[in-house]
């Protein structure tokens, strides 16, 4: 029979349908996956770049999430992918994780049953592997049968492992060892090993009574007549101690081993993991997946001794490659904001909360300003002093430090701009004012000159009077001219 796609839903005694492990799994990624987009969408992101961040964190978890628990510890991961503080990914989480996480399990829910419901009816070449299909277990590689009391168990000759029956044989063997069920006793099941070799134990000496009144201890030679009667011939006692020196001392092997106990819509796609082709993780024991929601398998990786690790992803060398224009006007604004109100606490507030890359931000850009002032900043130690305070690495500070100075200049240009502007008519301001949200966003596109070109373009076509485009085509090329001839690719 072909090879079927992880189990998403599981039917239940009542009949109701319930999520796997691996289905609530599956429910946690996209509801991640749902919420950094809103997030991206709220800070008013270029969708394409919402999608291109998305599927960045959507490799980063298939990459490194294993368990559903796991979703919390990378929580800083997160934000860095994000460019956002760890304390606002985790406040919006807190705020809209259950009303999507429920959206996305309704989805998925009514998606899997409909799936159920049109599957074409499988075939079987064998009856052996329909029942193995039925009853999702095989018979594990190395283990015989062996019988153990009045116990039939899987056992593995070389480690001691134990496999107990299940079903009726473990029911059976619960009755006849007088074993509670679950819903008879609140504690811990017991397992039939155990419950057998308490029942095969010799039965507990019964203390002798104490009295309040001491015996009269005997002497040692009065026990040794009363004991050794029958054997006291009146020869010399010649007294051994331990085995004699043609036995072989036997130990008993203990074979008792522990039991293996091993409202957008959109549709919900299974995360493509691959399974083995034997099925061993999948058809193994259910009990053993049940208690281990461990999908490092599905995730198709594999953990061979002679196999090197692969190399570990730099967060923030993606955030570096992803670091825009427009994030860093923004981050510029706000600076500026706090210093024109004489705000200190304010900003030292503020500047708790960024990462560690938009700190890093603040901190090199205020080295690019003194360096334009012709004062010496010796980058070399700094980047070095940098790094071992943090996470950052010289080759990522480097490249902040390019960036910085490239935005430099686009920031420079759009100010320059404004300085042409205002030499124009007050008519020719009122169409700037109007404009001018849009001139900022397309220079925002730099270093994507096409791009940059094709939105001012757009910006000339809705400007009425030849002698208004005329101007603002004149800016809009030196502006263009001079960024070209300064920004470093």
């Amino acid at each position: 029979m072909a090879e079927t796609s992880k189990k998403v839903l599981e039917k239940k005694g009542q009949g109701e349908y319930e999520f796997t492990a691996y289905g609530e799994f599956l429910s946690y990624f996209h509801a991640h996956i749902d919420i950094f987009k809103r997030l991206l969408k709220a800070k008013k992101m270029d969708p394409a770049k919402v999608e291109e961040v998305a599927k960045q964190i959507k490799s980063y978890m298939t990459g490194n999430i294993k368990k559903t628990d796991q979703f919390f510890e990378h929580l800083p991961q997160f934000a860095t992918l994000l460019g956002v503080s760890k304390e606002e990914v985790s406040a919006y989480l807190n705020s809209n994780f259950i009303e999507v996480l429920n959206k996305v399990q309704e989805k998925l829910k009514t998606q899997e049953l409909e799936k159920m419901k049109n599957a074409p009816v499988p075939s079987f070449s064998s009856i052996a592997e329909e029942i193995v299909e039925g009853l999702h277990f095989t018979h594990p590689t190395d283990f015989v049968f062996a019988q153990k009391g009045i116990l039939m168990v899987l056992e593995n000759p070389l480690t001691g492992e134990i496999i107990e029956p299940q079903g009726l044989m473990a029911a059976s063997a619960k009755a006849a060892l007088s074993i509670p069920s679950g819903s008879e006793s609140e504690k811990e099941p017991v397992s039939l090993t155990e419950a057998l070799a308490v029942a095969n134990a010799p039965p507990t000496p019964i203390a002798k009574k104490q009295s309040l009144i001491p015996e009269k201890e005997k002497s040692i030679l009065q026990e040794i007549a009363e004991t050794f009667s029958d054997v006291l011939t009146g020869e010399r006692l010649e007294v051994k101690i331990g085995p004699e020196v043609t036995d072989t001392p036997h130990f008993e092997s203990n074979t008792n081993g522990n039991s293996a106990k091993t409202n957008e819509e959109y549709e919900i796609e299974d995360l493509e993991f691959d399974d083995s082709s034997d099925s061993e993780s999948s058809q193994t024991n259910e009990t053993h997946s049940q208690e281990h929601d461990d999908f490092s398998n599905d995730l198709g990786i594999e953990y061979e001794e002679e196999t090197p690790a692969p190399p570990s992803v730099d967060l923030n060398l993606i955030r570096l490659g992803n670091y825009s224009v427009k994030e860093f006007m923004d981050l510029v604004q706000t600076i500026t904001t706090y210093q024109t109100k004489g705000d200190q606490v304010g900003y030292q507030n503020w500047l708790r909360t960024l990462s560690e890359f938009d700190k890093a931000v603040v901190s090199l850009r205020t080295q690019v300003l003194k360096e334009q002032k012709n004062e010496v900043v010796d980058w070399n130690s700094l980047f070095q002093m940098m790094s071992s305070k943090s996470e950052l690495k010289p080759d990522v500070l480097k490249g902040i430090v390019k960036k910085i100075k490239n935005f430099q200049i686009v920031k420079l240009t759009l100010d320059r701009m404004i300085q042409e502007f205002k030499k124009g008519s007050p008519e020719f301001m009122q169409i700037v004012k109007m404009a001018w949200p849009h001139i900022q966003k397309s220079f925002y596109e730099v270093p994507n000159y096409q791009q940059v070109q094709t939105l001012l373009r757009g910006i000339l076509s809705r400007v009425n009077g030849d002698a208004h485009k005329k101007e603002f085509s004149k800016i809009f090329t030196m502006a263009l001219n001079f960024i070209q001839s300064k920004f470093q690719v």
